[in-house]
């Protein structure tokens, strides 16, 4: 796609600090993992007021700008209201390096290590865990009766899942499933970050180095991450 700029009154300058504003906002707000949301990137980056050809414009400039140069991928997601929104992929392995100034804290890692296991023990429950199931086997792991692990998230792990992992980075997704005795019962699967970031079969190795097995001892799981990843082994 390629706009008359000269027609909107801009210059190639103009364009570029335009696009080089988003590329900046994206990276800096993907530090948090929540959705960055359209309309903030249009405010923030001197975008709003501009022709929609022109937004699009800058949009598609920068997300080629990220996945040419840092392999990063701009996903689309549905954001609150049915808006638009988007979250950052990592696509080439280079791409850890391309933003190292960005650190991540030992704290950050830990979390990422329990959030894979979620995804781990979701995945191999078929898609789907109680809230009952998951918390606990959080509780099998600690996250209740150890300080250092409960410090990880925040002190209380049930309100840094529901209030961070599911509302604001979208790392799993909550959904009411019934009601027993008048008592809403809720599940947990996969969020947008989840399917978008972390690959199944990197699941489903990981779960069967915890088991020292292969990974086709789990057939269902095996056979769907083949199919979905068109894999002709792992």
């Amino acid at each position: 796609m390629e706009i008359d700029l000269d027609a909107h009154g801009l210059t190639e300058e103009d364009a570029e600090k335009m696009i080089s504003d988003v590329v900046y906002f994206f990276l800096v707000e993907d530090q948090k993992k929540s959705l960055i949301n359209r309309p903030d990137i249009m405010n923030k980056c001197g975008v709003n007021k501009k022709a929609r050809a022109v937004q699009e414009y800058v949009m598609m400039k920068a997300k080629d700008k990220l996945m040419n140069i840092m392999g990063i991928r701009v996903k689309e997601v549905e954001g609150k209201k049915g808006g638009r929104s988007y979250i950052l992929v990592n696509e080439l392995a280079a791409a850890e390096k391309a933003i190292s100034y960005l650190s991540i804290s030992e704290k950050e890692t830990a979390r990422m290590g329990i959030i894979f296991s979620i995804l781990g023990l979701i995945f191999m429950e078929n898609g789907s865990v109680s809230e009952e199931d998951l918390f606990s086997f959080l509780e099998r792991m600690g996250m209740s009766s150890n300080p250092e692990l409960a410090e990880i998230f925040d002190g209380d792990v049930k309100k840094y899942i529901n209030d961070v992992l599911v509302t604001k980075q979208h790392y799993l997704r909550k959904v009411k499933k019934e009601c027993v005795d008048a008592e809403q019962v809720f599940e947990y699967m996969w969020g947008d970050r989840a399917d978008a970031e972390v690959k199944k079969s990197d699941v489903l190795k990981m779960v069967s180095d915890v088991f020292d097995c292969a990974p086709k001892m789990f057939n269902e799981q095996y056979e769907k991450v083949k199919n979905e990843e068109g894999l002709e082994t792992l």
